[in-house]
């Protein structure tokens, strides 16, 4: 893919969640300048390995929850993909971490989708692991996901969950959701467990060996964790052989004396 260049800004006002307001301010420009807000290849960082290995588990367990619960058909789990929504500004755009889309999606998959296209909707849930711009994800990041359309938000800060965060009002979990009236509010914000609507379980912040995670449980309390795909595979391999030693015990009790 060739590498998006930033344009120069251009005079206007900053870009902002719709609002309506009973009269104009003034001086307040028709023009919108949304350079403030365009994502260039450039400026989309590939990962730290410690943001990676959260990623890579948490989609894991996505995909184990939903093959379990029989929705592997409705969502299409995916991640680390630009989502713009304006035609006019194609460069105004986000990029979450973890995704769900809705079934069905176009395929081959597009390299980056754009809602104004047939068959490119914004996620029904998003995931955000805070990076160390830590402001942009708590500021800027339920701002674009608003008008990107999302229903709901969830804001992920491992540095709270492992105590080196710095700087106030700072929350390991945060959930943003919209409204039947189109509003996009911030339903939570917290050490977790919080309730998910659209993956009807709770998104749990943990900190495990190997660093802060972020998981899925089911009670409200977050002890049933959702397994990931090795953890269910291990556990599956584990109650087989213990099948298998019960099995061997009572054949041993079966042989004539």
């Amino acid at each position: 893919m060739t590498p998006a260049r930033l344009a120069p800004a251009r005079a206007g006002r900053p870009p902002s969640v719709p609002v309506v307001l009973t009269s104009v301010p003034e001086g307040l420009s028709d023009e919108v300048d949304w350079s403030a807000w365009y994502l260039t290849e450039e400026e989309d960082m590939g990962q730290r390995p410690e943001q990676g290995d959260i990623i890579r588990l948490f989609m894991s367990i996505l995909d184990e929850l939903l093959r379990v619960s029989g929705r592997s058909g409705d969502f299409y789990v995916g991640g680390d993909a630009f989502f713009a929504w304006n035609a006019d500004e194609p460069l105004v755009r986000v990029s979450p971490d973890v995704y769900l889309l809705r079934e069905p999606v176009p395929r081959p998959l597009p390299h980056s989708w754009q809602t104004w296209l047939s068959g490119h909707r914004p996620p029904e849930v998003a995931f955000e692991i805070v990076s160390d711009d830590w402001k942009k994800d708590y500021e800027l990041g339920p701002a674009k996901y608003a008008l990107l359309g999302v229903g709901e938000l969830v804001i992920f800060d491992p540095g709270v969950v492992q105590g080196t965060a710095t700087g106030e009002e700072r929350f390991a979990v945060q959930l943003y959701r919209r409204t039947e009236d189109g509003l996009f509010v911030r339903r939570y914000a917290g050490d977790g467990p919080v309730h998910s609507r659209v993956l009807e379980c709770h998104v749990v912040a943990v900190q495990t060996p190997g660093g802060p995670r972020l998981r899925l449980a089911a009670d409200p309390e977050g002890r049933e964790l959702h397994p990931s795909v090795a953890e269910a595979r291990e556990a599956a391999e584990r109650r087989a052989e213990a099948l298998q030693r019960e099995l061997e015990r009572l054949r041993g009790k079966e042989k004539p004396q």
